[in-house]
């Protein structure tokens, strides 16, 4: 884009002959290394040595040669520091150009380290400092967007550490840095990503539900939600975190899932808060044409307390929307196991009868069924004395949620009726990355991973890094009241 400003640019025009006059110098360079490579690989004799050799070296130069061109580009996007205005407006406040630029020794890029030397602005005698060209490239913590982008993601990835991602920026762009400087960007990341998150799952359980409708029937929300235990320091002590998940099926097949996760917190308010508000948002944008929204859980203290306190009766602008709640069946099934385990029967019997009444639970009527030949079981055989308390208990639990146990009416409606894809999420977003040996967490930091992996396994990541680099600001921004004149600058 090209913005005209009359008092001072913040970019100076590059022509295409400094371009490819620098350019052609770093190519000539690398076609003379190449060749030398080449050659010496050719001369050596073919061997599996040899070609590891070679393409470890050709990936060194070539990254080399894209690292140059970056340092060579950034080094020359500012203008003069008497030719850049003096002053520039940034969220509404006024900055007054400093004395002196400043140097950046290390901004990390996809290729290595590049140098900085930027004008700095301040707000007032004392405060706060800006770089206008690191904010119109984009540059943030020291990272530019492409290796915050590489970085973010492989931090976010299951079975990844601090060491890891450290080891994978070494290996792939030869930077070595250290955990405060990574930490410093995944924490940036994480705060400024948050807020583009919900906007961004909707969009995508709205494609999700567009593509359902293609088949012709009614696509199917199943809202789901469960805990997980989470070592947490200094003290490693475990509690439970929170995580909650939107999916869309349709004729019962999974089309796609949007994940909420929160750390240890008294009844898991936030989680609560953030996937009522997801939730509501997708009702506002379905209007009149919803999908069938069901809630499959087991019967756990918070998740029984969030169907009754919200879902239950769950009203958007107004209008009360239908939410059907299902036990998870793999819960019951349990408990019919602790019922079968206490009942005087031999091994074969026991088998038999429990093979028979998870089965017929699954059928019309199954429940009541269910429930009679318990009965008569606990009558005609008994139950030991030792078993006998538990036998009660998983029994009650059968009795109590017995209007959310019609497993066959929820199949023949396409719901599902195992709270299979949140144990899952609480495998993916916690398990496989924050309880690897020996891990502990503070709480900001699993936040920080917890809302990096739900943005990462929601398949947006992708979209909210877009929205991001958007919002990051232009010349116009940085001097709305100078958008005329006859200073051209590119890039802005």
């Amino acid at each position: 884009m090209d913005v005209q400003v009359k008092a001072g640019s913040l970019v100076r025009t590059i022509v295409d002959q400094e371009i490819s006059g620098i350019v052609g110098k770093i190519v000539s360079r690398l076609q003379t290394e190449l060749t030398s490579v080449v050659a010496e690989f050719v001369s050596a004799g073919t061997s599996a040595p040899g070609m590891l050799k070679l393409e470890n070296r050709l990936a060194e130069f070539v990254r080399e040669s894209a690292r140059k061109i970056l340092q060579w580009l950034v080094a020359n996007l500012e203008p003069q520091l008497e030719k850049m205005p003096g002053v520039v407006k940034y969220k509404g406040k006024n900055f007054r150009r400093l004395a002196e630029k400043n140097d950046r020794s290390s901004v990390v890029t996809c290729f290595g380290n590049i140098e900085l030397s930027r004008a700095r602005y301040r707000q007032g005698r004392d405060g706060k400092t800006i770089f206008p060209l690191e904010l119109l490239l984009g540059i943030e913590a020291g990272f530019t967007p492409a290796a915050a982008n590489m970085i973010g993601k492989q931090f976010a990835t299951s079975g990844s550490s601090q060491g890891r991602t450290r080891e994978m920026i070494l290996e792939r762009t030869g930077v070595s840095i250290g955990n405060e400087k990574l930490r410093k960007l995944t924490g940036l990341l994480s705060e400024s990503f948050e807020p583009l998150r919900e906007a961004t799952q909707l969009q995508e359980l709205m494609q999700l539900i567009k593509d359902a409708r293609k088949s012709g029937e009614t696509p199917v929300l199943s809202i789901s939600r469960d805990g997980v235990a989470l070592g947490l320091a200094p003290w490693s002590m475990f509690e439970m975190a929170g995580v909650a998940s939107i999916s869309v099926l349709s004729n019962g097949k999974k089309l796609g899932t949007v994940y909420l996760a929160n750390t240890p917190q008294s009844n898991q308010e936030d989680l609560s808060r953030n996937l009522t508000s997801l939730l509501t948002e997708v009702v506002r944008a379905c209007g009149s044409d919803l999908p069938k929204i069901v809630y499959v859980t087991d019967a756990g203290k918070i998740e029984t307390a969030y169907w009754k306190n919200v879902l239950r009766k769950f009203f958007v602008d107004g209008v009360r929307i239908a939410i059907v709640r299902v036990v998870d069946y793999y819960h019951a099934s349990e408990r019919l196991t602790t019922i079968a385990e206490a009942l005087k029967l031999d091994s074969d019997a026991r088998s038999t009868w429990l093979s028979r009444m998870r089965k017929t639970l699954l059928e019309p009527s199954g429940h009541g069924r269910v429930l009679r030949s318990i009965a008569h079981m606990k009558a005609t055989y008994g139950c030991k004395s030792s078993l006998a308390g538990d036998a009660r208990k998983a029994e009650a639990y059968l009795r109590r949620y017995k209007r959310f146990m019609d497993y066959e009416g929820a199949r023949s409606q396409g719901f599902p009726i195992g709270s299979g894809i949140v144990e899952s999420a609480c495998k993916q977003i916690v398990s496989e990355r924050m309880k690897l040996s020996g891990m502990r967490w503070h709480r900001e930091g699993a936040q920080q991973v917890m809302s990096l992996r739900c943005i990462l396994l929601s398949n947006i990541w992708s979209k909210v890094f877009d929205k991001w680099l958007q919002s990051k600001p232009t010349v116009r921004d940085l001097m709305p009241q100078q958008t005329q004149g006859n200073q051209c600058l590119n890039g802005a």
